[in-house]
């Protein structure tokens, strides 16, 4: 009997143990919901109750000096199907009866379906608001579901590409900015996504009266350019008939307000589709060569050089210098492009010429500090600012140890590197009285709270107004009396300098490819000021005075008719 009772007390003492250990666990486990991941179910909970729908913002829209839309996003639909149901497949139908997708493309979706088919799938053809309302109408599936998106728009296709940019997605996936102004004012162009959360039934359908919040969407800053549409349109219509004229692998052009810093046109050729995808992507077709190629710029540079010896006063219009034959520089000759020598010439003469022997004589006078030191006021070796992605500084030599050759052929520019965008804002220095202006393309941002405008801004006063006017005139004769008279304007009187420089090598200079450049301005109107670049011509010549400079006179000529520019020629 004792037995028995002992065993009966351990049994009742296992069965307490079992019971009392399960109320622990219990107990823990219902602390480890409740208390510490309290969190983590709220949020599990939520999602079976709750439906959180991304509501996208609006990119802002670029539009011109004229107020036209060269960049905007318009809004689209995409349509999410249901799992697989008889519903969809009419659906598919109907979309095609619409002519929207091809066969094929319903053939398609068709099988991705069936593959999946217990999942939505969207269906990748942006169907705009009235196609969207005709599907509507026309569908017998009543739960068709669209999301509504943007897609950027270019409504004047290649136009303005390189100073547009692009949009493509970043890591995340999500849509930002690539290259020009799309990169550069990507901040205030994406604008921010907002969100609506609402109450859902078990079926997953939304409650239409149940509660929720919403956070709107804040659309993107709309951007007005310092861009003249129709400047624009001249430049870029001249200079890709240019660069299949005259055999050129690429060019640039660049129009700019020398008084303010205004950009009016930009361009560089061949453009590019701003729509393009991503697997088509190529750097260097959307890369803007204005402001990131450096290149030798050749005999432009003679300007500056000259610009300096005047301001410094080691030179005036009539001073002299002999080109008697070539001369040597630290055991290198130098020799004139063309191989001719002219004896005794004045300063003037030096520049029609495009003589290097005179120029180079002319940057011994100044010599290396003081040349470095103006050539870098000038804006050369240093970004200009511009509001654009992509913005190269250039290379110069420092102004300590400089070679004499080094310095002889810095003073017709070669050695040193620029951007296309360097060399026109050095000559709107020349053209504004001696005044460096800071290059912008952006006038104003239109934001939700403000607007913000960009205002004209001196970079540095590189020499005085008085060296200016000499410059001007200096550079007028250039032009009428120099290599490229027999191209100039017969109507109007055009200050600029011409530069046909040799392709750098490794150990030297390419003697059959070059890269000609003319830059220049209407001397009556000198708010206007142009360059012309063309990479590595070939027909009729290598030469910038018949390549470039005709170029530049028929975008200058259609220009001037644009803005009303009365003759000044006699």
């Amino acid at each position: 009997m004792k037995k028995h009772r002992f065993h009966n007390l351990d049994r009742a003492k296992l069965l307490l143990g079992i019971i009392f250990s399960t109320f622990i666990l219990i107990s823990f486990r219902l602390f480890q919901i409740q208390i510490l991941n309290f969190s983590r179910y709220k949020s599990l909970a939520r999602e079976q109750h709750w439906d959180m729908h991304s509501l996208p913002a609006r990119r802002g829209t670029v539009l011109t000096n004229d107020n036209y839309p060269v960049a905007f996003s318009a809004p689209y639909y995409y349509l999410y199907t249901q799992p697989l149901s008889s519903d969809s497949l009419k659906t598919l139908n109907e979309i095609k009866a619409m002519n929207l997708l091809s066969q094929e493309k319903i053939d398609e979706i068709r099988n991705e379906i069936a593959a999946n088919p217990d999942k939505p799938f969207k269906i990748d053809y942006p169907f705009t608001w009235e196609e969207k309302e005709t599907l509507n109408k026309l569908s017998t599936d009543k739960k068709l579901k669209f999301d509504l998106e943007y897609k950027r728009s270019y409504p004047e296709d290649r136009m303005l590409s390189h100073v547009l940019g692009f949009i493509g997605k970043n890591r995340m996936g999500e849509e930002t900015g690539y290259y020009g102004l799309e990169q550069y004012y990507d901040g205030y162009l994406k604008g921010h996504d907002g969100i609506m959360v609402r109450e859902k039934s078990a079926s997953g359908d939304p409650l239409l009266f149940a509660d929720g919040e919403t956070t709107y969407a804040r659309d993107g800053s709309s951007i007005y350019l310092t861009i003249d549409r129709n400047m624009q349109f001249i430049l870029e219509k001249y200079l890709n008939e240019g660069v299949d004229h005259y055999n050129a692998k690429s060019g640039v052009g660049i129009i700019v307000d020398s008084l303010t810093g205004e950009i009016k046109a930009m361009a560089s050729a061949p453009s590019f589709d701003p729509t393009f995808r991503e697997e088509s992507f190529d750097e260097n077709i959307v890369r803007n060569t204005a402001i990131s190629d450096l290149y030798e710029p050749g005999s432009v540079v003679k300007a500056l050089t000259m610009s300096s010896a005047i301001d410094l006063g080691k030179v005036n219009l009539e001073t002299t210098v002999n080109d008697s034959g070539t001369r040597f520089y630290s055991g290198y000759e130098v020799d004139n492009w063309d191989g001719k020598h002219h004896g005794v010439i004045n300063m003037t003469q030096v520049l029609q010429l495009s003589n290097n022997i005179g120029i180079g004589w002319v940057g011994m006078q100044v010599g290396p500090d003081q040349l470095m030191k103006y050539l870098h006021d000038f804006g050369l070796g240093d970004k200009t600012g511009i509001d654009l992605e992509g913005e190269e500084k250039g290379i110069m030599y420092s102004q300590n140890d400089l070679k004499d050759i080094e310095l002889i052929n810095a003073s017709f520019g070669q050695g040193i590197s620029a951007t296309p965008l360097q060399i026109v804002m050095s000559f709107a220095a020349v053209a504004n009285k001696g005044k460096l202006m800071k290059p912008y393309v952006v006038s104003k941002i239109e934001t939700d709270e403000r607007v913000i405008e960009n205002q004209p801004e001196i970079r540095a006063r590189p020499i005085s107004e008085k060296t200016s006017d000499i410059m001007i005139d200096m550079l007028t004769k250039t032009v009428s009396g120099g290599e490229a008279k027999y191209f100039i304007s017969k109507k109007y009187n055009i200050a600029g300098k011409t530069g046909t420089a040799q392709v750098p090598i490794p150990g030297g200079y390419d003697a059959y490819r070059t890269n000609a450049t003319f830059v220049g301005f209407f001397t009556s109107y000198p708010e206007f000021v142009m360059l012309v670049k063309l990479e590595e011509p070939t027909s009729p010549s290598g030469y910038a005075a018949e390549t470039a400079v005709p170029l530049w006179m028929k975008v200058a000529e259609e220009v001037a008719v644009y803005k009303g520019l009365k003759p000044d020629k006699n």
